[in-house]
């Protein structure tokens, strides 16, 4: 595997002091932008964001616990009720509890002169995307910058 070549273009471009992004396998800086692929300079780069998560439903972990565990004591409960003991319906009731969760892939498009590359990363929950559109909109905020 060989090692990117930082961009040293033209022009005289003040320090960049501030944090490098990490978007998917693309890291950016105030300079460039670095890619498995190569090095561009960041000036006048086009960034665009298609997000495509997929909402999931599933049974709460918890509420399996508990619902295994209503219907042990229910067995062990069994002598002495005479028949179906109420915490077999109790732990029915734990099995009712969801979560919801969302997972699915976010397509960064990065445009810089005639180079572009497709960055992947992985969302799984709105909060996490939420961010990660954040760090699109502050390498977008950088290209734009000088």
């Amino acid at each position: 595997m060989t090692l990117p070549i930082p961009y040293s273009g033209g022009g005289d471009l003040p320090a960049y002091t501030g944090p490098d992004v990490q978007i998917g396998d693309v890291r950016v800086d105030g300079r460039a932008i670095y890619t498995p692929v190569g090095v561009w300079p960041i000036h006048g780069s086009r960034w665009m964001v298609v997000s495509q998560p997929v909402p999931m439903t599933t049974t709460a972990g918890w509420g399996i616990g508990l619902g295994v565990a209503c219907a042990i004591l229910a067995v062990i409960m069994v002598p002495f009720t005479c028949g179906l003991s109420l915490f077999l319906l109790f732990g029915l009731f734990f099995l009712t509890a969801k979560t919801h969760t969302m997972s699915g892939p976010m397509i960064v498009s990065v445009q810089a002169g005639q180079f572009h590359y497709l960055a992947r990363e992985v969302v799984y929950s709105p909060q996490h995307a939420a961010e990660a559109l954040q760090r699109v909109n502050f390498a977008q905020a950088l290209a734009s910058r000088y």
